[in-house]
């Protein structure tokens, strides 16, 4: 008899457990933390055809950071924060490369097409942290401090907490900060990376 209530409230215990779980999986959404590394092609594009300006070509840069994702079934958020490099080299008489590196901070709607495949897309702010010659020459207060994009991207969640991705960026705002030129420049990227999920 003792054994017969032992049993009954164990089972009870256990479908109460079970009962617990079944409604936090239902509304607590799923944390991710990552990191990830890849390459960025980028270029400035010019609206004066006639002005000695900036290759228009897509030059590839590095890039590396961490990100958080909180989604619930299919809809989902992600945070980044990434640093980049770029490289873009001026058309005229003497050949000039600049080297570039910036911080972006995406914030990016998410949605679930299909089994570990999500669509991405939101704004991405970001700030120029240095940009100088291949000799060497600060030109960083030839370019804006901050820049505002569009960013829409894939990515697919495989097994083993590994990601890959690719993503558009297109630059909404004028970089150009020379004040003798009236010549409008905005960023344009591809990017393509593989993440790891530390978390989930």
């Amino acid at each position: 008899m003792a054994a017969t209530a032992v049993a009954i409230l164990f089972s009870a215990t256990a479908n109460a457990q079970l009962g617990v779980q079944k409604v936090t999986k239902k509304i607590i959404p799923t944390f991710t933390i990552g990191a990830k590394l890849g390459v960025n092609m980028q270029q400035l594009n010019s609206d004066n055809s006639a002005a000695a300006s900036f290759e228009k070509a897509f030059k590839a840069g590095v890039l590396g950071g961490v990100f958080l994702s909180v989604d619930k079934n299919k809809i989902g958020f992600r945070l980044e924060g990434l640093v980049k490099t770029a490289k873009f080299a001026v058309q005229g008489p003497t050949d000039v490369s600049v080297n570039a590196a910036y911080l972006d901070i995406p914030l990016l709607f998410e949605y679930k097409v299909i089994n570990r495949v999500w669509l991405q897309a939101g704004p991405q702010f970001s700030a120029m942290l240095s940009a100088k010659t291949t000799t060497d020459v600060d030109v960083k207060n030839n370019f804006k401090n901050s820049d505002v994009s569009a960013v829409a991207g894939l990515e697919v969640r495989l097994p083993m907490k590994l990601t890959v991705g690719a993503r558009f960026i297109k630059g909404l705002v004028d970089v150009n900060n020379i004040a003798s030129s009236n010549e409008k420049m905005t960023n344009t990227s591809m990017q393509f990376s593989v993440g790891y999920r530390f978390l989930n």
